[in-house]
């Protein structure tokens, strides 16, 4: 039996899952057998787990989509960020003091725990360690993309996300604001997964250390997308350390490569050599069969135009001995949260879904003891 947590703490920011939607969410999953649990709460539970071997018995949901400063501890908690300008605006980019993947919330899951996301990108925001409820950009130091490994995409044109599985949870298509793409797209990178026995394939996965795979849940085709941020902000440092400014790297310039193969005659002699195209901001090469042979040469250019066929608004990533799912990537809000996206009984029915996967997956949570005691009536 695993120890459910589902963390809801009213002290610390959220973004796309409103107070009032979040609550009732966390509400319903502690009738079915989960521990609600605040930020302080869960770092304690997240470290005891690590440190007793134990966090593969652990999953936790979260119903408040910011990380927590209390389980992301890799900034400087005195200093925790530092003004950027972009484009002639000021964001706050994260003073990062250890790697992205030591914090405890990643040893967590690298050990074997399991964390349920839904609602705004994860790792996209992080909680101020000076007040809980605000947030900081994350983003800017490339959390996505350095954690898990994806880059959202904006969609232009893009069809409704659907269900990858007949048996999967959720059949029916839902809105997605932010689809993702894993990064360069390779093929081994992306596990499709044929047959229906979930709880055997994720037992042999979570085994196996499965690395960087990510399981499609549900797909959404993307006629044209722009990845999120468009640029990367990367820090450039001397040879001690000192970082001394930043550099904007083109993101599509690392995700949407493409190559183009051209044949020609030849009357050359036998030989191999490669050069570099800078014009084209790839490289070819040449392969030679003879002196009447042919030219074959491959070059990697750069797609300006970025189409992107298939993206993912709904997955599970392996990590280390654990998973990260990743449901439901658009707002869950309510009435009393403002702008209302979903109904109080829709928000009912996420909870008993996400039991129903975590059932799939062989992760069984306790019933509420509530569910078993005898109705006492007074004399």
């Amino acid at each position: 039996m695993a120890n459910c947590l589902v963390y809801y703490d009213k002290g610390r920011a959220t973004s796309w899952v409103g107070d009032a939607a979040g609550e009732i969410l966390a509400n319903e999953l502690k009738g079915k057998g989960f521990d609600i649990v605040s930020a302080e709460e869960l770092r304690q539970r997240l470290k005891n787990a690590v440190r007793n071997n134990e966090a593969g018995k652990y999953v936790v949901v979260f119903a408040r989509d910011v990380v927590p400063h209390d389980v992301f501890d890799v900034m400087d908690e005195n200093n925790p960020f530092t003004e950027v300008m972009i484009n002639n605006m000021t964001f706050r980019r994260l003073n990062i003091v250890k790697p992205l993947g030591g914090s405890q919330l990643m040893k967590f899951i690298y050990n074997g725990g399991v964390v349920v996301w839904l609602g705004d990108i994860p790792f996209w925001y992080v909680t101020n360690p000076k007040d809980g409820m605000d947030k900081l950009d994350l983003w800017l130091n490339n959390g996505p993309l350095t954690i898990l490994k994806i880059v959202p995409i904006s969609p232009i044109s893009m069809q409704p996300a659907i269900s990858v599985y007949k048996d999967f949870y959720e059949v029916h298509a839902y809105p997605s604001q932010k689809p993702v793409l894993p990064v360069l797209y390779l093929q081994n990178y992306v596990q499709n997964i044929e047959r229906s026995i979930w709880s055997v394939i994720f037992k042999k996965l979570k085994i196996s250390n499965c690395g960087n795979k990510l399981i499609p849940l549900a797909k959404a085709d993307v006629t044209i997308g722009m990845p999120y941020p468009l640029n990367l902000l990367l820090p450039i440092k001397r040879h001690n350390g000192q970082v001394v400014g930043y550099q904007s790297i083109k993101i599509l310039n690392v995700i949407n490569p493409r190559r183009r193969i051209i044949t020609v005659d030849s009357k050359v002699r036998r030989g191999k050599f490669e050069w570099k195209i800078p014009a084209l901001g790839g490289t070819a090469g040449v392969s030679i069969g003879g002196e009447n042979g042919k030219q074959v040469i491959t070059e990697t250019v750069l797609n300006k135009l970025p189409i992107y066929p298939e993206a993912y608004s709904s997955w599970i990533k392996c990590m280390g001995k654990g998973l990260f799912i990743r449901l439901w990537d658009y707002e869950i809000r309510l009435d009393k949260d403002g702008n209302a996206t979903v109904t109080e009984e829709e928000v009912r029915g996420m909870a008993r879904k996400i039991r129903s996967l975590l059932k799939k997956l062989g992760i069984k949570c306790p019933q509420h003891l509530l569910h078993f005691w005898p109705i006492i009536y007074a004399p």
